[in-house]
Parts: C-alpha cells; structure tokens; sequence
C-alpha cells in the first residue's frame, strides 16, 4: 500500500516508523523526489532465516572489524621487536589501512551481495583476510607486513563488513535497529577492554598506556607476552580462529532475494544524483573525521590529568563498554517509534555536546563521567547511520550497494582521522589537547547539521 503526501497518515509514531522510503519517478523541490510510504508486509522481521542471518553477522563482525581492536597490541610488539628498525609512524599505517580497507572496499562488496547474496563476499573475504593473517606470520620486513596484515586482511574485511551490515536491513525493518546494533556489537565484543594488559607507548605521546580487548588483543597479549608463543605462531592461530567463526557466519547467513544475473555495475550515478544521499554521505564523512579521536586518546588524557595507568587503562574499558550499550539503546529508541534519522541526529548533537564537555574533563571523575557519555552516543552513532541509509535506497534489493558506496566514502575519514589529530597534538608539543578536542566536537557538530537536513529532505513525517 503506498500513500501520497496529500494523504498523509494519523499512524500512532511507533506505527508511523515502520516505512520504507522510496523514490517517485516525479522530481519536484528542485531535483528532489517525492517520498511515499511504502507497506512493509514484505520484510520479514523474524523467523530461523532472518535471526541466522543477524548471528551471521554478529560472528562476521566479531571475526572482522573485531579484530582491529587488538591493532595496539601489534603496533608494540613491532616497534619493539619485529620491526623495530621502522618509526611507529610507519607501522601505524598497517593498522590504518587495515581499518580504511574494511570500509573501502564495501562498495564492491555490497553491490556482490545484492546481485549474488552475502554467501559470496563473505566466502571470498574470509579466503583473503586469512590468506593475509598466514602471509603476515612469514613475514620479515616492514613492507611485506604492509602489504599482508594490511592490504590484504583489510581487502577481506572490506568483502565481510558491508554484506554482513547491509543485508540485515533487508530482512528486517520493524527491528531494524536492535538488529544492526546486535550486529555491530560484535566490534566491541573484540573491543571491550578487559582482562590482561600490555604497555604501549603512542608515537604522539609521551605517555604509556594499556589497552587491551575480550578475544583478539586479549589472546595477542595472552600468546606474545605471557605465554611465550612466536608471532608467527600468533598469528596463524587467530587466523585459523577466524577461518573458523567465518565458516559459520558463511553457513548462516541467507540471502533475502534471489540472485540475477544480469550484468549491471555499480549505481554510483544513482547514488550521487540523489541529494539526499549526498548530504548522508558527507555527513557519514564528516562524522568519522573526530568520533574517533577519543578512542585512541582517551587513556593518555586520562594519566595527563592525575589517573594512575591502572585507572587510566578503566578508563578506556568504560568508553567501550558504554559503546557496547549504545549500540543497543540507540537501535532499541529507534525501532519504538522515534524513527532512524530523528535518533541519528539528535544523538549527533548530543555526543558533540558531549565532545564539547571534553574540555572541561580535568579530574579524575571527570574523565571517567565523560567516558560513559561518550561512548554511549559515539556507540549508538556506529550502530545506526546504516539503517538510515537503507532506508534512502530506492528499492531493498540494492540495499547492499547503497551501503557500500556510503561506507567507502566515509573510508578516507577513516584513514585520516589519526595522523590528523596526532598533528594537532604534535604543534602543541604534546601539551594541550584542546586543538584535538576542538576538533572532534566541531566534526560531530557539522556532521549533525548535515544529517539535520537530510533529515527534512527524507519525509516531513515527524516519525521517521
């Protein structure tokens, strides 16, 4: 059943949410199409498919994007050891574009799982992400590193990540948030940190800190530094760990459409012709330039303001464990009635809020109070950007590329945002973190503006 605009509906907000909005062929409002609201009998919601298709992606993020949490680890233990001819600089490249591929790449991963399914993309990404792990535990120079633990595995991710995000949102549209947001709890299930601990020295810092994860730094640390175990053998071991949860996840997971055959490439033209689009994909951009400074500096900042490292190390254990709510909570708001873009956006202005009062976080309670405000709406801001971009897709079946191509055009944020806010640090001489403060509050700030806007250009529904 569609609806107009001059029918407006009188839905109570938790029915008015569940829509699915989708394009006219009529342009009005200067080059923007008319939105109607489009029944949603059609999606699932629920059955063995549907809930083997969210453990598929709940066990796809974990063995993927999880594993970056134990990036630090790595980071030490070759300034130190392997590569301790390189600058830490250089080696932090191996982890940034870990991180950059497994979002870059979704835009060709998504487009494989619309037209063939995620069994696909998951198959092959689970070949190269472990291929890369056994080419990195025979590896020697800086280099080959490089291009194995990061080229390589950040290819494989990039093939699991977006499928296993995007094709959620095709099977459910009533829990869509809580969905996503289970799903994306995977990540912090590889990065809660807790359990044991090992010292890292940040190159833009003086400090030293401890991070540390529940299964991929917790095992690195366990294996490099307690148990004597060689990094070659390290290695091979997660990889054969994540060989084996991304077998399951590829058993699990079930495609929602059947595939075809026809040979069309990607909708990149219909992707940037929509403005609304657009505004979402600058605003993912711009988002992911500072939401991520704080993760990477919240333990340093800590001991600069009176934390022991013990404390300080709590400290980052809160940040994500408050994400690992927010993933939750955020979906949860959003499935009841407030709707996916009015939840996105006022958490946007929220957590920059929250960016803000970082600058005022001087003591020891402080920290920890922000801590848990941060990581709870820069959490729930992770969970929920992809069932807003599914819903701007013109039809479900194309969900996957519209995620993808969203996803790898906030990738270069991603790969960014650490040299940048490492060389505010650095033209203070490491004294002052205001520039770097300054600068996540005023990207969440922005980002909000943008998704504000998109938001009006979506629906003049008030639920939505």
């Amino acid at each position: 059943m569609e609806i107009g605009k001059d029918n407006e509906l009188e839905d109570s907000p938790a029915d008015s949410q569940h829509i699915e909005l989708v394009h006219n062929d009529i342009e009005t409002n200067g080059g923007f199409a008319e939105l109607v609201i489009q029944d949603d009998a059609h999606f699932p919601d629920g059955g063995v498919k549907a809930w083997c298709t969210a453990l598929a992606g709940f066990l796809a993020f974990v063995a993927s994007i999880g594993f970056l949490s134990g990036g630090s680890v790595f980071q030490s233990y070759y300034t130190t050891t392997t590569l301790s001819s390189s600058s830490s600089s250089d080696i932090a490249w191996i982890g940034s574009v870990q991180l950059w591929g497994c979002f870059f790449f979704g835009i060709w991963a998504g487009r494989l799982s619309d037209k063939y399914g995620p069994t696909l993309p998951f198959a092959v990404g689970t070949f190269f992400m472990v291929f890369g792990m056994m080419m990195a535990s025979i590896s020697k120079s800086y280099y080959q590193f490089l291009l194995s633990q990061g080229f390589c595995v950040g290819f494989g991710m990039g093939l699991i990540f977006t499928p296993a995000l995007a094709v959620q949102s095709q099977w459910f549209l009533r829990r869509r948030g809580f969905v996503v947001g289970a799903v994306m709890s995977g990540q912090n299930v590889g990065g809660v940190y807790l359990g044991y601990s090992y010292p890292i020295s940040s190159p833009q810092t003086n400090f030293t800190f401890f991070k540390s994860g529940i299964v991929w730094p917790v095992m690195a640390n366990r294996l490099l530094n307690h148990d004597g175990v060689s990094l070659s053998w390290t290695l091979r071991i997660i990889g054969f760990m994540q060989l084996g949860l991304m077998v399951a996840a590829t058993i699990l997971v079930q495609p929602r459409f059947p595939r075809t055959l026809e040979h069309d490439g990607l909708p990149v033209k219909q992707y940037l012709t929509d403005k609304r689009t657009i505004l979402f994909a600058i605003a993912m951009l711009v988002m992911d330039l500072g939401i991520y400074v704080p993760w990477f500096y919240i333990t340093p900042y800590a001991m600069r303001y009176g934390a022991s490292a013990s404390l300080a190390f709590y400290d980052a254990a809160i940040l994500n464990g408050g994400a690992l709510l927010g993933c939750y909570a955020l979906g949860i708001i959003a499935d009841s009635g407030v709707g996916f873009f009015n939840s996105l956006t006022v958490a946007t202005f929220g957590c920059a809020i929250v960016a803000f009062a970082w600058i005022g976080a001087q003591n020891t309670v402080g920290v920890i109070a922000w801590a848990i405000m941060y990581g709870v709406l820069s959490g729930a801001l992770q969970a929920i950007f992809s069932p807003c971009l599914s819903l701007l897709a013109p039809t479900p079946e194309v969900i996957g590329s519209w995620n993808g191509i969203g996803i790898a055009i906030a990738s270069f944020a991603v790969l960014g945002t650490g040299p940048i806010a490492g060389q505010l640090l650095s033209d203070t001489g490491d004294n002052s973190y205001l520039p770097m403060q300054l600068f996540t509050a005023v990207s969440l700030a922005l980002s909000g503006g943008f998704y504000l806007v998109t938001r009006f250009l979506v629906s003049r529904d008030r639920w939505v």
